[in-house]
C-alpha cells in the first residue's frame, strides 16, 4: 500500500480560481493531460492530508461511461454508481443500504437523458466536492495512479462529465483543468473537466439540512465515518451528486 503523499497544501501557492492537480503514479511515469485512457482515479486533497471520498471514471467498449465511488470496495458496503449510457439515458444506482428514501424498493434514482448541445456544451453529470471542511481524516491511498485535486476552503470543486461527438470540444466560461478525454465507441468522447466555483448558499443549506435530518435509524450505519450523497439537477438533464462525509458517534 502507498501512504497518503507527504504534501502540505498550506505550503502550496493555491490559485483561488483554478483547479490544481497532483498526479501520483505507481510507476513514476509522467502523466499527460488530458488523459486518454481510463480509469481516471481522483479525490480532493485538503489540509494535513485529509481527503474526500475517492472516485473513478471509466468507459466501456459499448460506449457507456461510469462514475463510481471507490471508498468501500471489498468491504461489502454498497457503493453509489452513475451510469451514462450510449443510448443517452443516464441514472444513479441506489443499492440497498444507500437510498435516502425510506422503504424505497427500486435500485435507481430518477433517470435523465443527455442534454442537447446548443450555444455551449452542458455536463451530463457533475461530481461536486464541497469546501474541504467536509473531509475524511487522512488514510492510505491505493497503490494505483491517483489524481489529487487541491481543495478550497470557500469554493466547490466540480468535476464535470461531457459526452460529445469526437469533433466537438467543450467550451466553458471558467478556468478549467482538462483531466481526461476518453473515447466512447464508436464515435463519441467523454470529457472529464474540473473547475472551481463559488459555493452556492442554497446548496450549502441543503447539505446542512440533509445532515441535520439524518438519524442513525435512517442511515443504518455503525459508529464511524460514513458518507451521504446529495443528488439533484443543475439544469435540464444536467444532474449532480455531492458526497458529504459524516461522523456517526454512538450516543449512550
Amino acid at each position: 500500500m502507498m501512504e497518503t503523499p507527504q504534501v502540505d497544501p498550506s505550503r502550496m501557492r493555491s490559485d483561488p480560481d483554478r483547479v490544481q492537480v497532483i498526479a501520483l503514479s505507481r510507476v513514476k511515469k509522467q502523466l499527460r493531460f488530458p488523459l486518454t485512457r481510463g480509469p481516471i482515479r481522483l479525490s480532493m486533497l485538503g489540509p494535513a492530508g485529509s481527503v474526500s471520498s475517492r472516485w473513478g471514471v471509466k468507459t466501456s467498449t459499448q460506449g457507456d461511461a461510469y462514475v463510481y465511488c471507490r471508498d468501500a470496495s471489498g468491504t461489502g458496503r454498497p457503493l453509489p454508481k452513475v451510469s451514462l449510457h450510449a443510448s443517452g439515458r443516464n441514472h444513479i444506482s441506489i443499492t440497498p443500504g444507500t437510498q435516502t428514501v425510506p422503504d424505497a424498493d427500486h435500485r435507481f434514482a430518477d433517470a435523465w437523458t443527455r442534454p442537447e448541445i446548443e450555444d455551449e456544451t452542458i455536463a451530463s453529470f457533475s461530481l461536486l466536492f464541497p469546501p474541504y471542511r467536509h473531509m475524511h481524516p487522512p488514510h492510505n491511498m491505493g497503490a494505483k495512479d491517483e489524481l489529487l485535486l487541491l481543495g478550497s476552503s470557500k469554493r466547490i470543486v466540480v468535476v464535470g462529465l461531457y459526452v460529445t461527438d469526437s469533433a466537438v470540444d467543450v467550451s466553458h466560461s471558467m478556468p478549467t483543468f482538462r483531466l481526461g478525454k476518453l473515447p466512447l465507441p464508436p464515435s463519441e468522447v467523454l470529457h472529464v473537466v474540473a473547475w472551481k466555483e463559488e459555493a452556492d448558499a442554497d446548496l450549502l443549506d441543503q447539505i446542512r439540512g440533509a445532515m441535520a435530518a439524518m438519524t442513525a435509524a435512517q442511515l443504518r450505519v455503525d459508529v464511524g465515518c460514513h458518507m451521504i450523497c446529495l443528488h439533484g439537477y443543475r439544469g435540464p438533464n444536467s444532474a449532480y451528486m455531492m458526497p458529504v462525509p459524516i461522523l456517526h458517534i454512538h450516543e449512550r
